[in-house]
């Protein structure tokens, strides 16, 4: 293994690990503010950026069901975090953040979420080395050695 691979399978995981962190942050901190989507909805829906059928899906799907979205949010935020954290199911962990993302792009909520969606895709394009350090890789390389016995 070359030098640049190795240093690759170690820069990967930081990144991973920080993005999680972010996403975990952002998400305890929704959780203990108790974090309410109805009055973005109706500022985005006013908003002259997002596009019109992101509106649409604001107003019928995300207005009459605010309390589910107040739950999801946060909690979505966690466990992408928690994942990305730990290095458990990494794969759908980066899709989940990269469709939040993009929902918080389409809000337009420019805070830090387009630094994480870059990230994640950045992420998904070396995902080898992404999931270098992680429960999946321990518990990959856990089997194979059984396997070898």
């Amino acid at each position: 293994m070359n030098i640049i691979q190795k240093g690759a399978n170690i820069l990967f995981p930081i990144i991973r690990i920080a993005l999680g962190v972010s996403w975990f942050y952002q998400g305890w901190f929704k959780l203990q503010a108790n974090f309410d989507i109805s009055g973005l909805v109706p500022s985005v829906l006013m908003n002259t950026d997002s596009p019109d059928w992101y509106k649409a899906f604001m107003e019928h799907v995300v207005g009459p069901y605010t309390g589910i979205f107040n739950i999801l949010i946060p909690w979505g935020e966690l466990l992408v975090g928690l994942g990305l954290i730990t290095g458990i199911l990494v794969y759908p962990a980066l899709i989940s953040g990269i469709f939040m993302g993009l929902n918080y792009w389409l809000a337009d909520m420019i805070y830090i979420y387009p630094v994480q969606l870059a990230t994640a895709i950045l992420l998904m394009l070396a995902i080898n080395q992404t999931k270098h350090l992680s429960v999946e890789s321990l518990i990959r390389r856990k089997k194979r050695a059984e396997n070898r016995i």
